[in-house]
């Protein structure tokens, strides 16, 4: 279309703000409208600062590029879902069944995990202890642990966003299949992509966007391995984080999504991740349920703080990190920062990823 051009400039500039104003380090943005894809574009630098935490002298930075991976956070939970729901789709996994395991009291579905509606809190924090007594991370022992959380609302009341209910569905494919979650990641969704597609849970570090300094918890620098400290805890790969990607390849399992996941599900199931399930899982409860937007089968609809229009949908990550597509406008934009580089109170991203998404939509029109 005739304005792409005009909008790569803009989506360019808005990048280059974003680094100057210290919003982040750098940024880097995927966009295709109709299947046409703009060039990459890329602002600042992937690494900063030193292993020490000390800002580098400018000759010693790594500059973001289109092949740098960074730590995708939440968007995790995409492919999470997807993974879950091709395992429903096979009949391993039911949507609508009491889960086999305890998760805070009987009667928590699939479908209430994927809609953050089971009732469990929003963050685990049992990687806390053993950190602190220098004892080492047993993931059998801290899976026990995220299973015997006690829930903070009744069960299909209250929509509370819930990285805890997301590593319980890995923990409930692992257990229905006998197998490591990475396997069931790259077997269900990432061999799906293109066969070069940079998406992984194990990066190069040489080719990482650095995150957080966290000499607190004996890491140092993070770079290459998961942000997020119960991720880290269960091994780096987890259902709420763990993937690392380019932009480009987050760009194209955006498009993917956008056209009903072919080849990894059914198109029921695919349109069941597009609709919003608020409404019948909460039922009376929804007036009261703390439901700012919709969410389907993992995935937020119309989260009006940065997706620009109702008819989006998508995920955001912590670190700052977002993928955002819409099929009825016929876009994916796919934004990567590592604003949490080199501290995690440094700035507040949503404005850039508003401005990104705004920019995009008023192209269309």
């Amino acid at each position: 279309m005739a304005a792409l051009p005009e909008l790569h400039a803009g989506l360019q500039r808005l990048l280059d703000s974003a680094v100057a104003d210290g919003i982040t380090p750098s940024a880097v943005c995927a966009v295709a409208v109709d299947g046409e894809r703009l060039p990459v574009i890329t602002a600042g630098d992937g690494v900063r600062f030193g292993p020490d935490g000390v800002e580098l002298p400018e000759g010693q930075r790594t500059a973001a590029d289109a092949g740098t991976y960074y730590d995708l956070a939440s968007v995790t939970k995409v492919f999470t879902a997807v993974t879950a729901l091709a395992l429903v789709d096979g009949g391993v996994l039911a949507l609508d069944s009491p889960v086999p395991v305890p998760v805070g009291r009987s009667g928590v579905t699939l479908r209430h995990l994927l809609t953050h509606t089971s009732g469990l809190p929003g963050i685990w924090e049992g990687w806390r202890a053993p950190l602190a007594a220098g004892a080492g991370f047993d993931r059998g022992a801290l899976l026990a642990d995220l299973l015997a959380l006690e829930p903070v609302h009744p069960l299909g009341t209250r929509f509370e966003y819930s990285c805890a209910g997301f590593n319980t569905i890995m923990v409930l494919a692992e257990q229905a299949t006998g197998r490591p979650w990475p396997e069931l990641v790259a077997e269900h969704v990432l061999s799906r992509l293109a066969p070069d597609a940079a998406l992984t849970f194990v990066p190069d570090p040489g080719r990482s966007a650095a995150t957080e300094y966290q000499p607190g918890h004996g890491r140092g620098m993070v770079r290459g391995t998961v942000h997020d400290e119960a991720a880290w805890s269960l091994g780096g790969a987890s259902g709420n984080a763990g993937l690392f990607g380019t932009a480009p390849a987050l760009l194209d399992f955006g498009e993917a999504l956008r056209s009903g996941l072919p080849g990894m599900l059914s198109p029921t199931t695919a349109d069941a991740m597009w609709t919003d399930q608020l409404p019948a899982v909460l039922g009376a409860s929804l007036p009261t349920s703390g439901a700012e937007y919709g969410h389907g089968l993992g995935l937020r609809i119309g989260q009006a703080a940065w997706m620009g229009s109702p008819t989006a949908r998508g995920h955001n990550g912590f670190t700052g990190t977002s993928l955002l597509v819409d099929r009825d406008a016929g876009i994916s934009i796919a934004l990567l920062s590592n604003r949490v580089h080199p501290r995690r109170e440094l700035s507040d991203v949503q404005p850039v990823r508003l401005a990104v998404s705004r920019a995009v939509y008023s192209a269309l029109s």
